[in-house]
């Protein structure tokens, strides 16, 4: 079986044979194009967390370019090769990159349509909508889509709390501190963490409610929204990597078939957030 390297999009490869016959400078011009249409600038596309002084990676990532030319490449390409390949695509001072809509690094949730009752983004589309993409909504019906989705998030929350404090109560009938369902959880994101999340939903909620929100406030709580989401999507990464199918480790006590729900849930919250508060008139 022929191996082939550098595919993206319909292209399927090249044979390490014809990598070969390359010249050196062939040989970078391929890997660069190949790094080009798998990843991108997270300033593209790429949410900024204010709050956390950095982009959320909803989507995989940050990826290292030295990393993912070696491991595409190195079976066909000498090291040195590959390292012009790593300067050439990092000559304008990026080194930590977002994977490209639609390449093979992209992440996003299994399209599971099942009579599970479990929430898909909007219309099942994936990514979910970025504001800047669409028109911008009128405010009243950018604000009745937030109510929405924090619905449909606190749908999820809830129950998880309420799973934290049934565990609380029977820990102490147990032989260890925590039971499994709760050791599972701290490692994915912390019970403290899903507080912070309820109560960003209750202040995002109370917001909704008043005629002229506080933008800042309402900021902040959708920044909540966003670092969990990026603590999820990482944990579930971990999980896979090693084998483990995460929406059977940790399905039972999240009370969903798949964590993947929740952290869409979380992302379509705050997308949503950031429309209405596109959509919000500027103060005079």
């Amino acid at each position: 079986m022929v191996v082939l390297v550098g595919s993206f999009g319909d292209f399927e490869g090249y044979s390490a044979d014809e990598v070969k016959a390359m010249s050196s400078k062939e040989q970078v011009a391929m890997m660069a194009e190949w790094f080009r249409h798998q990843f991108e600038d997270p300033q593209n596309e790429t949410p900024y967390n204010k709050e956390l002084g950095g982009y959320v990676y909803m989507w995989g990532g940050p990826f290292d370019a030295n990393d993912q030319i070696q491991e595409e490449f190195s079976d066909a390409v000498d090291f040195d090769t590959m390292m012009l390949a790593v300067d050439r695509v990092q000559r304008e001072g990026t080194v930590e990159w977002a994977p490209q809509t639609g390449g093979d690094f992209y992440e996003h949730p299994e399209d599971d349509r099942v009579a599970s009752g479990e929430i898909i983004d909007g219309d099942g589309d994936w990514p979910p909508i970025i504001a800047e993409r669409v028109p911008v909504p009128p405010e009243p019906e950018a604000r009745a889509d937030v109510i929405r989705r924090l619905d449909e998030l606190e749908a999820i929350v809830q129950p998880l709390l309420d799973t934290f404090e049934v565990a609380a109560q029977a820990a102490p009938m147990m032989g260890h501190n925590n039971p499994p369902e709760e050791l599972e959880l701290v490692h994915a994101v912390p019970r403290e963490e899903w507080l912070r999340i309820k109560a960003a939903i209750d202040e995002i909620r109370q917001q909704a409610a008043v005629e002229q929100p506080d933008i800042e406030s309402v900021e902040r709580s959708n920044n909540r929204l966003l670092a969990a989401a990026t603590a999820l999507a990482g944990w579930i990464r971990k999980r896979l990597t090693a084998a483990v199918d995460a929406g059977v480790a940790i399905g039972v006590a999240y009370g969903i078939a798949n964590p993947e729900v929740a952290k869409a849930a979380l992302i379509s919250a705050a997308q949503a957030v950031q429309t209405w508060i596109t959509s919000m008139p500027l103060p005079f």
